[in-house]
């Protein structure tokens, strides 16, 4: 790969951050020159991600000079801030050490930029909380992170390159919104140009539409940036209980993704691999579940909770007062017109519940395990078939489905719904932060995952070319 001199040349970052000191006066022009040399002794031997063995200096240097020349910020401490705000962080030095040559302010202004060695879920609360620092503080964060979304043309790792563009399309970007237009401006040109580098010349995936599906949907009736939309259904495996759903996404998905994507996941194998889904043999409804169930309406595109064995897995999930008021307030009201109020009553995903239908597949199951409940799962073997094929079952709705979507997100790179979808509609059950559900809705009014026997429980949704 080409390293663009920008990102390898030291001496023509340090000629940049001269030039940028023409406006200063003679005492801070020394400060911020000794604070370019006390940063460079910090770094030493450090190199930036990436090819090259491109010195890390590089990059202090580049975040100051964004503060000093494109923002034209004309405060001294900022800047030696911004050639400091990594020492603490990385080298190991002290807050008191940088007090004693730099002064109060700017050891508070680095120790504010200084984040602890946390994983990814720990970085976007860290994120959060640099919102509430001081405007200048956020004007030096805002800095790196358009620097860095500069230098994402060094991540040659799909999955992670993923990651780091999501985070900054997010986290990031609120951080950058912050302090202004112009620096939106300078992250958006950044990630705009990382991903027609990397993703520019990708070609279709190759995942046809289900039989009788479209390829596009107009997204008509939704206030979107795009007119329609592809949708992308992703074949796997039998899914079942001894899977792990992240590295399902990762083996099936990711090879196909892009930043901007949405993916889009059944809930139907969230709560397989959650084990909240049971043999029918082993859930033995109560009398209140077989009494309940007569007056479900039994509809041709799900079992809902019309059976037994599904009554019974909601009155576990929400308690049996909650059930019976909310069915006696759905008796009340329902002659009025106002459909739908037994499942806002009782909430909880409960109309995700469903059971086995003859036109789907049924869930491959190994023997129960001792702590009863699902049982560990039969493993299904690369052409997708299972020994155990063929069990009866009744499942739950996910647990946690905005949670378990906010975790794919950040881990994978891409916007995340949770979707319950059949003929009839679509009921999105939990996305990722800042998913328009509406949008989602309209993405799947047709069902583009299919009804019966297709395996695609997931799908990329991408703007129509």
């Amino acid at each position: 790969m080409m390293i663009p001199e920008d990102f390898s040349h030291l001496d023509r970052q340090v000629a940049r951050l001269e030039r940028a000191l023409a406006v200063f006066g003679p005492r801070d022009q020394v400060r911020i020159r000794a604070a370019r040399a006390f940063a460079a002794r910090a770094h030493e031997g450090q190199e930036r991600q990436g090819p090259g063995n491109i010195p890390y200096i590089i990059h202090p240097i580049r975040v100051a000079c964004t503060i000093a020349d494109e923002f034209g910020i004309r405060d001294a401490d900022l800047v030696v801030a911004a050639l400091l705000h990594d020492v603490m962080e990385d080298c190991g030095v002290t807050a008191d050490v940088v007090r004693t040559k730099f002064g109060a302010l700017v050891a508070q202004y680095v120790a504010a930029l200084t984040w602890p060695k946390v994983g990814r879920a720990g970085k976007w609360e860290l994120a959060r909380a640099m919102l509430r620092q001081p405007r200048a503080v956020r004007l030096v964060k805002a800095s790196d992170i358009i620097d860095n979304s500069r230098a994402t043309w060094a991540i040659t790792d799909r999955a992670k390159l993923l990651q780091w563009m999501y985070s900054y399309g997010h986290w990031g970007r609120a951080i950058v919104a912050s302090v202004g237009a112009p620096a939106t401006i300078f992250l958006n040109a950044a990630l705009a140009k990382t991903t027609t580098l990397h993703f520019g010349n990708d070609p279709e995936p190759s995942l046809p539409p289900n039989n009788g599906k479209t390829r596009t949907i107009e997204m008509s009736g939704v206030r979107c940036q795009v007119s329609g939309v592809a949708r992308y259904p992703i074949r796997t495996h039998l899914v079942t209980a001894a899977d792990d759903l992240l590295a399902l996404v990762r083996q099936y998905a990711l090879p196909h993704l892009k930043p901007g994507d949405l993916l889009a996941i059944s809930e139907r194998i969230v709560a397989i691999v959650q084990q909240r889904a049971f043999r029918l043999a082993d859930i033995h409804p109560s009398r209140w579940a077989t009494f309940l169930a007569r007056f479900v309406h039994k509809s041709p595109y799900g079992i809902g909770l019309a059976r037994p064995e599904t009554m019974e897995l909601a009155i576990r999930e929400v308690g049996l007062p909650r059930l019976l008021f909310a069915a006696a307030i759905a008796a009340l009201t329902k002659p009025l017109g106002l459909r739908g109020m037994f499942y806002r009553i009782v909430g909880r995903n409960i109309n995700a519940i469903d059971g086995p239908c003859e036109y789907t597949l049924p869930i491959p199951f190994s023997p129960p395990s001792k702590k009863g409940g699902a049982g560990g799962g039969a493993r299904a073997d690369a052409s997708g078939s299972a020994q155990g094929f063929g069990e009866r079952y009744a499942k739950l709705g996910p647990k946690d489905p905005a949670r378990v979507a906010e975790h794919l997100a950040r881990e994978v790179g891409v916007d995340i719904a949770i979707i319950d979808a059949n003929d009839l509609g679509v009921n999105v059950l939990g996305v990722s932060e800042g998913v328009d559900r509406s949008f989602v809705r309209a993405a799947f009014k047709d069902n583009p995952l299919g009804q019966t026997n297709e395996q695609t429980p997931m799908a990329i949704v991408r703007a129509a070319s």
